[in-house]
């Protein structure tokens, strides 16, 4: 059985190398192959795009033509950006501290939109979907062959910045929707409080949070010998060790994030929480920075959190 010391080590040792983000790349793409465009994770970044816009209408009043977007972490791939732009966002910034895109990725990214509208699929992924935003989308696609990314995002109104979200540098009241996957929980406590501040600054009134939060052991879906809770064992001097260089998780628990929200001036309107074993967070000795929270905080494992101004 695969070893999660092992995993990390591997990665520690490719943080020393030369171009480490390169190295890193080409172990997941050609080893662990998680960063691959499959059919699965582009449905379920669409059932994301889906979920975002659903709880935008929910909470906020936007113009359903008119709205804009701010995306935290953009990945690999711009699935989420680019259904945004099909289901009518006038405008979307998505941004990342370091850039993942490239000509080729925004290119097949386009064409599994295409392939999945000409099967009849897409409508059903997102029911929002404006016909006439595909037919621009298909436009752009036939002529994308050779451009670069800003050009191709830029003609969807999508604009990918690289750069520390703690200063997007957007005007005021320029975004109605925050949205995010499997970002915050990467995020030291201290960034992500100036982080929320500064959305606070860009966003109109009535602007939405949607954020979905992994509050888990990762590395628990490598080694089925832990379990979800396995990293709160570590005080922090140990795990900065123990963790993977690339993808650092902060360990908050989610008392921690409703405090960050709440002092930055967000108000949590929905928390939808998936809880661990009790079982597996009773047989681990926790670290005494961890002692201090009580169960129901400790077992949250997974969260989607809504938030607004």
């Amino acid at each position: 059985m695969p070893h999660w010391l092992i995993k990390s080590a591997v990665q520690r040792t490719i943080s020393f190398l030369p171009r480490s983000h390169w190295w890193n790349e080409l172990l997941q793409r050609k080893i662990t192959k998680s960063i691959e465009l499959t059919e699965a994770r582009f449905e379920q970044r669409l059932g994301d795009a889906r979920l975002h816009l659903d709880r935008l209408f929910e909470f906020g009043a936007p113009d359903p033509r008119r709205f804009s977007v701010l995306e935290l972490g953009t990945g690999w791939f711009p699935i989420i950006p680019i259904a945004l732009y099909l289901c009518g966002a006038a405008e979307i910034w998505t941004i990342d501290i370091v850039s993942h895109l490239n000509p080729q990725r925004v290119r097949a990214t386009l064409e599994l939109f295409i392939k999945y509208a000409e099967r009849g699929l897409l409508q059903k992924c997102i029911p929002r979907l404006l016909p006439e935003r595909l037919a621009k989308l298909k436009e752009i696609c036939a002529s994308a062959v050779a451009e670069n990314v800003d050009s191709i995002l830029g003609a969807l109104d999508i604009h990918a910045l690289v750069r520390d979200a703690q200063h997007t540098g957007l005007s005021q009241e320029a975004i109605d929707l925050f949205i995010s996957s499997s970002v915050l929980e990467y995020i030291p406590k201290g960034v992500l409080a100036n982080m929320l501040a500064e959305f606070k600054r860009i966003a109109r009134s009535g602007a939405v949070h949607n954020h979905f939060i992994n509050l888990g052991d990762e590395y628990a879906h490598f080694d089925r010998s832990i379990t979800r809770f396995n990293f709160l064992k570590y005080p922090d001097w140990q795990w900065k060790f123990l963790d993977a260089p690339f993808t650092r998780k902060s360990r908050l628990r989610i008392s921690e994030y409703r405090e960050l929200f709440a002092r930055a001036g967000w108000k949590i309107v929905r928390e939808e929480n998936i809880d661990g074993s009790a079982q597996d967070l009773e047989r681990i000795k926790l670290a005494p920075q961890f002692q201090k929270f009580s169960k129901e905080d400790l077992l949250v494992i997974k969260s989607w959190l809504i938030a607004k101004g």
